[in-house]
This record gives C-alpha cells, structure tokens and sequence, in this order.
C-alpha cells in the first residue's frame, strides 16, 4: 500500500514538472524569417487580387454579366480544391461611374459560408468587363492595394 502511495505521489510530482516546464507558445522566429514570409504573404495576395477580364456578352445587364464571370472564376477554384464550396450566392451592386462608359460594382460570393468580396468595372463602350478578388491583408498594418483597372 505504502509503494502504491509512493508510486502514486511520484506519478503526481512528474505531472506538475512537465506542465510547468513545457510552453504551447511558439518557438521565436528569427527577423530575416518573419519578413520573407511576410514577403511571400504579399506576393500571394497580389496574384490572388490579380485582374481578370472577359468580354461582355449582349443580353445580360453589367451586373449580371459580371455576377456570371465571377461565379465562373470561383467554380473554378471550387472545382481545383483552392477553396471549399459550394458556391452559394453572388451579387453585384453598381458603385459610380468612370468617365462616360465605365460602372464601377462592388460584389460578394458566398462560397461554403464565407464572403468573398470583388470589385469590378464594366465599360460599356469597350464591351469589356474587369474584375479583382479582394483579399484582406496579410498583416494588419499593410494593404495590398487593387489593381486601378478594377475600380470605378
């Protein structure tokens, strides 16, 4: 009974030590590492935030037309597992204009429940329609800013 209580305390003590000797905290990274990741965040960010244009079918509105291309875009990327889906609802709400031709439209897709926000320009005259993924930053204090084409 004695070794029992013994064995017990022992298990006890070996508990309390490795709680208090062990940290979930992250390892420190070094400066050089946080920055290229940093770096690299930018990057990705920028390629995702990237233009994309197609051309304005007849019969369908600005809006609708550019609902149509971005619900393209993100099927897409539904289909090759890059984000999850299903995709769920688009919508596209006219923002001003650019000189004589140009809508500019604010637009959101809801993909397995998360918002995906774009903005794009549609110029009438051209026929031509042009769309940005908006991504949040990769840290707080810095802004990947859009491309110019996609704002109105």
């Amino acid at each position: 009974m004695l070794s029992l209580a013994v064995a017990a305390g022992l298990v006890v003590a070996l508990v309390l030590f490795v709680q208090s000797h062990s940290s979930d905290a992250p390892a420190p990274e070094s400066q050089a590492a946080v920055a290229e990741q940093n770096r690299e965040s930018e990057i990705l960010v920028a390629q995702d935030q990237a233009p994309h244009s197609v051309r304005l079918r007849s019969g369908a509105t600005p809006a609708q037309a550019l609902e149509r291309a971005i619900d393209a875009e993100m099927n897409f990327l539904i289909a090759h597992q890059v984000l999850d889906g299903p995709l769920q609802s688009s919508k596209c709400t006219a923002t001003g204009r650019r000189g004589e031709s140009k809508l500019g439209f604010s637009c959101t897709v809801v993909a397995a429940n998360v918002n995906y926000p774009f903005l794009g320009v549609v110029d009438v005259r051209s026929r031509q329609l042009t769309y940005c993924k908006r991504d949040p930053a990769p840290i707080a204090s810095e802004n990947v800013p859009l491309s110019p084409r996609c704002s109105a």
